[in-house]
């Protein structure tokens, strides 16, 4: 049979389609980009100790895929300036400058985006969104080398008595001065201490602010009276006085804490007060001087001045005892029916006897050391008096001063 001139042109028409059924599944169009962008490095690392200031000189981040370069913000922690940052692929680079010593710093990422427009996740290895890191120091701390009370001091007197002259009352009032010194000189900007009551918690820990002296080694802080009363210090109290705020001028690092203090504080507890001394200090700052010249000798070839009244502030004149030495004397009578005991607070230490006329002996005589409370006092002498109208002779010297103040006191045995 002869083939239909068509046969042909419909067997390739079907050979054509079937060959067209069996040819490449055209590509699925990419989907598009919805995970957000991390952080996968960083550097300084996130929460790194010790970052040494002077070999920090650039931060960089690293994220997961590439990003906007114009979109995003660094917010540096204060006092932390940041330069021009730059690309390079998936890191972004910056110049810092500014960090301190011994310090915390921190640079939040704000507003970045992929090149998708996805927000980064900042929870992803720096957890806060923040490079948090801490510098340490490439120089040596400063430390304390002195105070006016030793670190762990015990028996501390609390207060001290002051005149205050420019108050609106002007008088006698109360405070504590402490003064530390340091090795080498402090930021004299920074200058805010606390002070912490440890045994009474119920005390707010109390923030004050020193004085530095001029070269600033040395901070001086006065703790005042408290607005709602009471002493500058309680008594038999354990105190701390945390210094850890403070920073030295050249590095601006913080305190070398294990020197001298042992944990950044100056630790120390108070003692009982003394009421008999603060009330003998308000007279020494008040009391008009009673001047009195001492005798260069006792009965009978001499006769001693009177200094027996209490409650007085004798300055007294010692007449020249040869070689630049004085010695002088004075006379004190024994009550009629009270012994007693007698106390001379002294602005200095000087030798102090006494000689009892009717029994034609010494008498014994403790000379001690008082505690700091106020500047006019510094030593005690003590005896006992028996009545009866007695005449006791105060010996003052051998000693090279010409003059010498005191505050008697007497007090019933």
């Amino acid at each position: 049979m002869r083939p239909f001139p068509g046969t042909a042109l419909l067997t390739a028409c079907a050979l054509a389609l079937t060959a067209c059924e069996d040819g490449p599944t055209p590509p699925t169009p990419p989907r598009a980009d919805t995970q957000p962008p991390t952080v996968t490095a960083t550097s300084p690392a996130e929460h790194a100790e010790a970052v040494l200031p002077g070999a920090t000189t650039e931060v960089s981040i690293t994220f997961s895929e590439p990003m906007k370069p114009d979109t995003g913000t660094l917010v540096p922690s204060s006092g932390l300036k940041l330069g021009a940052p730059a690309w390079s692929g998936n890191t972004l680079k910056v110049p810092v400058t500014g960090l301190g010593h011994d310090d915390g710093h921190s640079l939040e990422l704000k507003g970045f985006q992929d090149v998708a427009g996805n927000a980064l996740d900042g929870t992803v290895l720096l957890g806060d969104g923040k490079l948090d890191f801490r510098t340490g120091s490439d120089r040596p701390r400063a430390a304390v080398a002195s105070a006016s009370v030793e670190e762990g001091a015990q028996g501390v007197y609390p207060v001290e008595v002051y005149y205050d002259a420019e108050a609106s009352r002007p008088g006698t009032y109360f405070r504590k001065v402490l003064t530390v010194t340091f090795t080498e000189a402090m930021d004299p900007a920074l200058a805010r201490v606390t002070l912490v009551n440890l045994t009474d918690t119920t005390f707010a820990p109390r923030p004050l602010t020193g004085q530095w002296s001029p070269d600033g080694l040395s901070l001086t802080v006065t703790v005042a009276t408290p607005e709602e009363g009471g002493p500058p210090l309680e008594e038999e109290s354990a105190y701390a006085l945390d210094l850890s705020a403070l920073r030295s001028a050249a590095a601006g690092n913080r305190l070398d804490a294990s020197t001298f203090l042992g944990d950044g504080r100056l630790d120390f507890t108070t003692g009982k007060r003394n009421g008999d001394l603060e009330h003998a200090c308000t007279h020494s700052l008040v009391s008009t001087v009673e001047p009195v010249t001492a005798a260069p000798n006792m009965p009978p070839f001499g006769f001693p001045p009177s200094t027996d009244e209490g409650h007085t502030r004798y300055r007294l004149t010692l007449p020249e005892a040869g070689a630049g030495s004085h010695v002088g004397h004075t006379e004190l009578v024994s009550k009629p029916d009270q012994d007693e005991f007698i106390v001379l607070y002294l602005n200095q230490n000087l030798p102090v006897g006494v000689w009892d006329e009717l029994d034609a002996v010494d008498v014994p005589v403790e000379v001690s050391p008082t505690l700091p409370v106020c500047p006019g006092i510094t030593h005690q002498a003590r005896f006992t008096v028996t009545q009866g109208d007695r005449f006791y002779y105060l010996r003052f010297g051998a000693t090279p001063s010409a003059e010498l103040e005191f505050i008697l006191e007497r007090y019933t045995k």
